[in-house]
């Protein structure tokens, strides 16, 4: 049935989606928003007469845009903030860190790989403190000794600098580890955010009948904006994002348009 009414009740951004202009692929939804705010803006500029009278007028420099607040980390948000791309596969983690326990005082197992160049993969051990900082450091060598301790990647095994440790004490260690299929987003000096298609949608509800129709904010070319902040404390870390109305859409109906807003009943959609 075709949208009746004139006024409507609108509360929630439900969800925002992000469009490649090339290929049209979605490059993330975002559907956890907390909140959401659409600015919209326009210069005016009066022409005065005696003593500062406005006598006439002209408009310019339209604009808008959609801020909002999701309550996940969309890993497709960060990449397409900072122009990267989320790349899964093999990845070395670098300096991942690891507590061994020190058995019998002498050596000490290790059950992930270390990656690296051989006789180095390793670099240092580090004592625990009591307090539970980091200690001493101990180097990599060819053989255990008061100063250094030795690697055996065949027995996946460090003996110990001899003389420095006890049993069932604790030892600290970084070294770089190989994992598969991670995800991966690099923040390049030279990459910046993206451009794409910004659809947001919301459920606009008629004021006298209580029907909810489908509603949709559609920017043909928005700008990501490439300043964020991810705070981590108390509260779980929240996902800010800002997007930036363009003109200059590249087909015929969008070369103009800042933004569509689209109220529809989706039993008026063509079904096959």
């Amino acid at each position: 049935m075709s949208v009746n009414s004139n006024k409507y009740i609108v509360q929630n951004m439900e969800r925002i989606s992000f469009f490649d202009l090339e290929n049209g692929a979605c490059q993330f939804v975002a559907d956890d928003l907390q909140e959401a705010t659409m600015t919209n803006e326009q210069e005016t500029v009066y022409a005065t007469g005696k003593n500062g009278v406005k006598i006439g007028s002209a408009d310019r420099n339209k604009a808008s845009r959609i801020t909002a607040t999701n309550g996940t980390i969309v890993d497709g948000i960060m990449a397409m903030q900072v122009g990267s791309d989320v790349v899964v596969g093999k990845t070395t983690v670098p300096n991942h860190f690891f507590a061994l326990e020190t058995q019998d005082g002498v050596s000490a197992d290790v059950k992930i790989k270390p990656i690296g160049e051989v006789g180095n993969e390793i670099k240092y051990i580090y004592k625990r403190n009591t307090d539970g900082t980091v200690g001493k450091a101990y180097p990599i060598a060819a053989a255990a000794s008061a100063d250094a301790f030795k690697y055996d990647p065949a027995a996946k095994k460090i003996t110990l600098p001899t003389g420095a440790f006890h049993a069932n004490e604790t030892i600290y260690t970084f070294y770089d580890i190989e994992v598969s299929d991670a995800k991966k987003i690099t923040n390049a000096e030279n990459r910046f955010s993206s451009t794409g298609m910004l659809i947001a949608d919301v459920f606009a509800k008629d004021i006298c009948t209580e029907k909810s129709y489908y509603g949709k904010i559609i920017y043909p070319k928005a700008k990501a904006s490439g300043n964020f902040d991810m705070q981590f404390g108390t509260d779980p870390s929240v996902q800010s994002m800002e997007f930036e109305a363009l003109s200059g859409g590249c087909s015929s109906t969008a070369t103009k348009t800042l933004w569509d807003f689209i109220v529809f009943d989706e039993d008026d959609a063509a079904v096959l």
